[in-house]
């Protein structure tokens, strides 16, 4: 009995030791990193605009390491292998530029799929690694967006503005604007027709050298077109005008201003001046552009039928666009700016009337230039009317032409009571002169508008709102 009881219990023990290993063993498969059981994660577009041209990125990732990956261009009818560059390898990560495959002037698909297949170096899946496969719709596209100009102005002045008509045609289009000299975007907007648009520029007064006005339309593949704007150019000649700064404009003026735009205020009396005629104005300026951008793509209504300014009723003009300012302390030079508006003054608290309907972007205190207004004329163009003591209108209110506004007044970086009014161009100050000017607008805004429209008809009267007779 003694024999067979030690026969069962090496026979348990064994059990025991078995069951010991087996669990061990799954233990083991089961929180060992050699058979972690979590497949590759692929990172690429569901949906590729691809011209052949550029690589596609592709990232792969992996809890461990990607042992092996394929990637292929399936057209229907091939299966093409595609070459990769290895443009990252670190800790389970790959990244790859996906090259195009060779093709030739014949091979023309439309479209076709990417396919992406990554084993990694787990011991899962019968030591075959974690699988994971990806699919991405490819539209072929090799074709440049059409960016043709239609009609623009004849001259486009230093600080001026122009008028520009594009047709713009691509099924695949992803972006299109106007490009002043690769440094400034203008906004296009739809005009008479499908693919036509339309934008007012300006040459911005602080850039001296013209380069170039192109048309720039981008597609979803990236291919690019660029059409150059042809315009005549005159530079500005500008008039210097030296100003003496005082304690008294210090201590009684900037100070202010910058206490009124929640700044410090500097214990010396050149760099209060400074700071407000520098810092503050670029802040100032900043504001304006960023009021005028959000305001464009918050409403794209091209509805546009804008009337010369008018100036304000028995004023004179104390200033004018374009004066380079250079302001002195003690006889020594401290700053310069430009003076980028029209600074008209009669009396005091004198009314200030619109001259064309428009939305009001802006009603507020602008730092030097103290309580303004800004209202939307619509295709990007405002009007500025700053210094004001009182200000009649709301944030969105709708003015229409002849409202009464505001008042004149000598709030900002200002020594007396008037109107600085300044024209916006997509948030930039241009030459109220022209926008004044009657013979100008129709030279320049009417004409170009009338100009395009008879160009869209092939023929035919019109008006120069865009609408055929």
């Amino acid at each position: 009995m003694k024999f067979t009881n030690n026969k069962y219990s090496i026979k348990g023990l064994g059990i025991y030791i078995g069951l010991i290993i087996f669990l061990s063993a799954v233990v083991f498969l089961l929180f060992s990193n050699m058979f972690e059981r979590n497949a590759p994660q692929i990172k690429v577009q569901n949906e590729i605009y691809w011209n052949f041209q550029k690589p596609i990125n592709v990232a792969i990732a992996d809890d461990t390491q990607i042992k092996s990956y394929d990637i292929f261009f399936i057209d229907g009818e091939k299966k093409i292998k595609l070459e990769t560059k290895v443009v990252k390898n670190e800790n389970g990560i790959i990244e790859l530029d996906v090259m195009p495959p060779a093709s030739d002037e014949f091979y023309k698909p439309k479209e076709a799929t990417l396919q992406v297949d990554v084993y990694d170096t787990s011991k899962w899946n019968f030591f075959k690694g974690n699988h994971a496969v990806s699919n991405s719709k490819i539209v072929i596209d090799k074709k440049s967006p059409v960016a043709n100009v239609i009609s623009n102005s004849y001259l486009l002045r230093q600080g001026g503005s122009g008028v520009i008509i594009v047709e713009i045609n691509d099924e695949n289009i992803k972006d299109y604007y106007i490009s002043f000299n690769d440094e400034e975007v203008f906004e296009l907007f739809p005009f008479y027709k499908k693919n036509y648009y339309i934008s007012i520029i300006t040459w911005p007064i602080d850039i001296k050298e013209f380069k170039r006005v192109n048309v720039v339309a981008v597609d979803l593949a990236g291919n690019r077109t660029e059409a150059k704007v042809p315009f005549y150019i005159k530079s500005f000649k500008e008039k210097i005008d030296d100003i003496k700064i005082s304690d008294d404009f210090v201590n009684n003026v900037s100070k202010h201003v910058l206490e009124n735009s929640e700044m410090s205020v500097p214990n010396n009396i050149v760099e209060t001046f400074v700071k407000t005629n520098k810092e503050l104005r670029e802040k100032n300026v900043k504001t304006i552009r960023d009021v005028a951008k959000k305001n464009l793509m918050n409403n794209m209504n091209t509805s546009f039928d804008i009337k010369p300014f008018v100036r304000l009723p028995n004023a004179a003009t104390f200033a004018k666009f374009g004066e380079r300012r250079h302001y002195f302390y003690n006889d020594i030079k401290i700053d310069e700016a430009w003076h980028l508006g029209m600074d008209w003054a009669s009396v005091k608290r004198a009314d200030v009337y619109t001259s064309n309907p428009g939305k009001v972007i802006f009603k507020g205190y602008l730092g030097i230039y103290g309580d303004s207004v800004i209202i939307d004329h619509g295709l990007g163009i405002g009007s500025l009317y700053a210094h004001t003591s009182s200000i009649n209108v709301e944030l969105n209110d709708e003015v229409k032409a002849g409202q009464h506004i505001a008042n004149t007044g000598s709030t900002g970086a200002v020594f007396g009571d008037h109107l600085h009014f300044g024209m916006l161009v997509q948030g930039i100050e241009v030459n109220p002169n022209e926008w004044l000017d009657f013979d100008w607008m129709k030279t320049n805004v009417t004409k170009t508008i009338n100009d395009a429209v008879k160009i869209i008809n092939g023929s035919g009267n019109t008006n120069a709102n865009g609408s055929a007779k």
